[in-house]
């Protein structure tokens, strides 16, 4: 306890900026949400595990962070990301069937609210939905799925995807239409005892994920274990010039990843980098200056961000965190036996 308090200090301590969003910048939003829904979907349904579990709700402590940047000036109001998901699984002979919707409300708004959006002057709220089915078999580590996704922005979108996993290996398409939108690979090669990998020398390999948007345009992420499953290296990058890149160092308290402390460093497509950071509790998120926000909240930078969230795995009896290579330690008490019980002929 006395290390988070000393991280929440040290995050106080930073200045923070202004931040304006524009309308071009929420609107562009929505192809990243709608990338980010997938490869969520991606490394929750596996074949391995039964079920998953996620919500959250971003909320900005000083409303002058979140003022919206229009050509009429600047309005101020609430930027907002509101997500809730869930992959459920049930065994049906030798076979696990599951089904997973994974959604989010975002955008900008000239009030606050929780539930229903004001849409006042310069209201701008988009949805993204994705639902979809799976069938695996986790004897032989192999997951089929696909479905739908739903985008209501600027205008109402309906795409279709396609999902399938083997082993370390995993692939995700999606379409509108005919038209291939992008594809996102993922070599998992670190070892995970959740999957049935055994401690070894694997521990250290790194786990890739490239994305495919076009020709021009892939991402390249890198996680690299760098101690005993705890604290590790992550890189992203594009190979488009002018695309942003970030680095982050992250320490985990247990394998499991359900608290995480993480610092940042992010080169945005100005090529200025800024460094930023957050600490990552099983209801709580804080957050300053954090590389993924800026990837995942309109560009955010400059800001705190505090989320009240939940993300919860589950495989057989054991919890954990979406790509984490352990279950959550549990504690497990033995109660002495009584004699007279387990020895009934003892004569007593």
């Amino acid at each position: 306890m006395r290390v988070i308090f000393l991280f929440l200090c040290l995050l106080l301590f930073v200045n923070v900026f202004a931040w304006n969003p524009t309308p071009q910048i929420i609107e562009e939003q929505v192809a990243q949400t709608a990338f980010t829904q997938l490869t969520d979907f991606q490394n929750a349904a596996r074949p391995e595990y039964n079920a998953y579990l996620f919500a959250g709700i971003i909320y900005l402590p000083l409303p002058s962070q979140s003022e919206l940047s229009t050509g009429w000036g600047i309005h101020e109001g609430f930027a907002s990301r509101q997500r809730m998901g869930i992959w459920i699984t049930n065994d049906f002979k030798s076979l696990r069937y599951g089904l997973g919707w994974f959604g989010e409300r975002q955008g900008w708004d000239n009030e606050d609210y929780l539930f229903l959006p004001h849409r006042g002057n310069f209201s701008q709220i988009n949805q993204i939905h994705t639902l979809g089915l799976t069938v695996a078999d986790s004897s032989k580590h192999l997951l089929f799925g696909g479905g739908l996704q739903y985008l209501n922005a600027k205008n109402e979108t309906f795409r279709w995807w396609l999902l399938g996993t083997w082993s370390r290996f995993s692939i995700i398409p999606n379409f509108h239409k005919s038209d291939l939108q992008f594809i996102n690979t993922q070599l998992f090669l670190q070892a995970r005892e959740l999957r049935g990998n055994k401690d070894s020398w694997q521990n250290y390999l790194p786990d890739l994920e490239f994305s495919f948007y076009s020709k021009d345009s892939v991402k390249m992420f890198v996680s690299q274990n760098i101690f005993k499953q705890r604290l590790y290296l992550e890189t992203a990058f594009w190979t488009q010039p002018g695309d942003f890149a970030w680095a982050a160092i992250k320490y985990y308290i247990e394998p499991s990843r359900l608290v995480a402390f993480e610092a940042t460093a992010t080169k945005k497509e100005s090529d200025e980098i800024y460094y930023g950071g957050g600490i990552t509790l099983p209801f709580l998120r804080v957050a300053y200056n954090h590389a993924d926000d800026y990837e995942t909240f309109f560009k955010s930078r400059g800001i705190w961000i505090i989320e009240f969230r939940m993300a919860l795995g589950t495989s057989g009896e054991s919890f954990f965190s979406l790509k984490a290579p352990k279950q959550a330690p549990s504690e497990v008490k033995e109660l002495p036996a009584n004699k007279r019980e387990l020895n009934p002929n003892s004569g007593e």
